[in-house]
């Protein structure tokens, strides 16, 4: 890819602003990221509120959401291949049974 293609933005994250640099047909993604990043911060910070959590901890249990979101993606996406299996084995069973 050509240099022209990256370029820095700026992004607002939990807020605080940040610079980032990425392909310009990332960006609207990647704002859409940061935007969805800060509602579950705002959404952390409220729920926990009386909590006493400092910043950290809050910006720790964000993170930490995420990172259980990733893991169910990539759990979901390694059964889908044995899921199929099962889908067309069942297919192939009622189609003997039917025959029977």
């Amino acid at each position: 890819m050509a240099e022209q293609d990256f370029f820095n933005i700026h992004l607002q994250i939990a807020g605080d602003t940040f610079p980032y640099y990425c392909r310009r047909s990332d960006e609207a993604r990647v704002r859409k990221a940061a935007a969805n990043y800060s509602a579950k911060f705002n959404t952390y910070s409220t729920h926990y509120a009386d909590a006493g959590f400092d910043r950290k901890a809050l910006l720790t249990l964000t993170g930490f959401h995420f990172a259980v979101e990733l893991f169910d993606k990539q759990t979901q996406e390694d059964m889908s291949p044995m899921l199929n299996k099962i889908e067309q084995l069942n297919a192939e069973l009622e189609n003997f049974f039917q025959t029977i």
